[in-house]
């Protein structure tokens, strides 16, 4: 999942109570999701309290909401965008056949029906996913949603040239290699989803896929009328079927929504609003942000935590504290090692630098404490097949790194006195802080860094690090890397950066290209297995083989420090939408 400015603003969607609901099948009643969050929790209060709990409980209404990030939305058209916190900001206007459900911590993490009257209804290998769409639900502009919009929605994913910068590629490769979507050729259908009536729309996948559901979740097949579709302008003023709707869009300045009058509660739960407004202004300036914040100005930082000095600040003031939360994000930092790259296509080579590797300094740089928890395994806190415990590459009691381990790998790889690597970096951000403690870490054994910079920081991901043939071309040894889940499975945390058949040419997130068959095989199995149980353990299996691999070296887990008005009620942070706050739900102690 793509992230925005801050440093601290990962998306985590994942944990082990999700999986209670992928894929299970069956289902009916009526439009179930969860109960309202300030009738399902008491009200909590206190330093970290909202990470598990719904903090200052109410059922008053009225007000305004008023939210700030450090850059805008990359796009209001659901199929577009990509940002964590913006997948968030869908919750207001896009709703889909399942969501995360309003509750906190890892609760929200399980998908439950939404505009679905239960969940996907499966065949026994995976292959075909039915859902009911509930009657009576409205657009804004008053007209029927009917199934016909999703898959239009669907169709829309596969031009790419129109439409492009969302996860699609999880849809298009589960439902077409042929299909070039709607603009390309009007006339034709997407024959792998079927609308029998316009309350019935059937999922026929060319493979097994046991998390489905999550799919569904995802902002991405939100409904789009195809009469109201203005294809890569739709993003300017979209029509929402959730309980806001747009009034004012100005880009890069300030969005606001109002409530839409044709979205009914009795059809919705999922989203409990309270307020009448929601604005979200975009101030580029991270100290103005963090100024604005602390007076009172806005309510919540949409895109991620505070700056370090007023992290200090509010930890500092009981007061301040109090109201303040430091989750887990579910994003992970490490460092790429590149096996296709001599000497690093010698694993032992590889090992040196895991064990001559300065963890604790690493930290330090992302801000300490409250900006994550050092760990030795991939996988963070809220993905099933995490293990606390697991550290395959020990470096020392106090993570500065095993010297002795270090010096002992590099003989084994035939370079006693270490070698040279070239170092993939972004000028920009903790970038040259990272290059420098890296050549200062791993020069203790003897290993000497070259800082090689993306000469243009926005395609470092796509065409720096995620270009195989430009890593040996610049014969790139290490690049820092961070990742989040799409969706909170061990499948959609992994497949995009260990699957053999994810490597691609450009926009690889398989940096290393890694080609292991056991985690192929897991992988494989995870797309037909339900069990809780088992999806842990295929999890474990696959984290087990990349960490043996040596070609990922994990660092940090991330946590953001985020600071909420007093003035809010309803506020809690939910799993489900990356542990940011549940904008939908807040409401105002001014309210009526």
């Amino acid at each position: 999942m793509a992230i925005t400015r801050r440093a601290t603003q990962f998306a985590a969607l994942g944990a082990a109570a999700a999986l209670a609901l992928a894929a299970c099948g069956g289902g009916g009643g009526g439009g179930g999701g969860s109960a309202s969050p300030s009738t399902s929790a008491s009200g909590a209060s206190g330093f970290n309290a909202a990470a598990s709990s719904v903090v200052n409980a109410s059922d008053k209404t009225g007000g305004t909401l008023k939210l700030a990030a450090a850059s805008d939305c990359d796009s209001y058209d659901p199929a577009r965008t990509y940002y964590a916190y913006c997948w968030d900001i869908q919750r207001l206007f896009t709703r889909t056949l399942m969501a995360f459900a309003s509750a906190p911590g890892t609760k929200g993490t399980s998908v439950v029906p939404d505009m679905a009257t239960g969940p996907g209804e499966s065949n026994a290998d995976k292959t075909q996913w039915t859902y009911h769409l509930q009657p009576g639900l409205k657009y804004s502009d008053g007209s029927t949603i009917t199934t016909k919009d999703i898959k239009y929605a669907v169709e829309r994913l596969f031009a790419s040239d129109v439409i492009n910068g969302g996860p699609s590629s999880y849809y298009t490769s589960l439902l077409s290699d042929t299909y070039k979507g709607p603009y390309a050729d009007p006339t034709g259908d997407l024959t792998s989803v079927q609308t029998p009536d316009d309350n019935t729309i059937i999922f026929n996948l060319n493979k097994p896929f046991a998390d489905f559901d999550y799919l569904m979740a995802l902002p991405t097949a939100g409904p789009v009328p195809k009469a109201k579709d203005t294809k890569a302008d739709y993003g300017k003023l979209p029509i929402s079927s959730g309980p806001f709707m747009i009034s004012s869009y100005q880009p890069g300045k300030e969005t606001d929504w109002v409530r839409n009058p044709n979205w009914d509660q009795k059809t919705d739960n999922v989203r409990h609003p309270k307020v009448d407004k929601v604005t979200l202004v975009v101030i580029t300036d991270p100290n103005d942000e963090d100024k604005r914040l602390m007076s009172g100005d806005v309510d919540l930082l949409a895109d991620g935590g505070v700056m370090p000095e007023t992290t200090a600040q509010i930890l500092a003031d009981p007061t301040k504290k109090a109201n303040a939360d430091n989750p887990p994000t579910g994003f992970i930092r490490y460092d790429v090692v590149f096996q296709t790259v001599a000497p690093l296509d010698n694993k032992a080579c590889r090992e040196a630098i895991f064990y001559a590797f300065n963890k604790a300094a690493l930290l330090r740089i992302n801000g300490g404490a409250t900006a994550g928890d050092i760990t030795g395994s991939m996988v963070p806190t809220l993905i099933p097949g995490y293990e606390a415990d697991y550290d395959p590459y020990p470096n020392g009691a106090d993570h500065t790194g095993d010297l002795a381990m270090a010096k002992q790998k590099l003989t084994e790889c035939g370079q006693p006195n270490g070698f040279d690597l070239n170092y993939a970096y972004r000028n920009v951000g903790l970038g040259p802080k990272a290059l420098a403690s890296v050549t200062e870490n791993l020069g203790r054994v003897g290993i000497k860094v070259h800082g090689t910079v993306a000469s243009d920081p926005a395609s470092y991901y796509s065409t720096f690090i995620g270009s195989p043939s430009n890593i040996v071309k610049m014969k790139l040894g290490l690049a820092g890397a961070g990742w989040g889940a799409d969706f909170p499975t061990p499948y959609g945390f992994w497949q995009s950066i260990a699957n053999s058949n994810a490597i691609l040419p450009e926009g690889n997130s398989n940096y290393p290209s890694l080609k292991d068959p056991t985690v192929d095989q897991a992988l494989a199995a995870l797309t037909k297995e339900t069990d809780p149980a088992k999806v842990a353990e295929l999890g474990k299996t696959v984290d087990h083989a990349v960490m043996d691999a040596a070609v990922y070296l994990p660092f940090v887990l991330d946590k953001t420090f985020f600071y909420r008005n007093p003035r809010l009620t309803n506020i809690y942070l939910n799993g489900g939408v990356g542990n940011y706050y549940d904008y939908v739900n807040i409401g105002t102690s001014d309210g009526m």
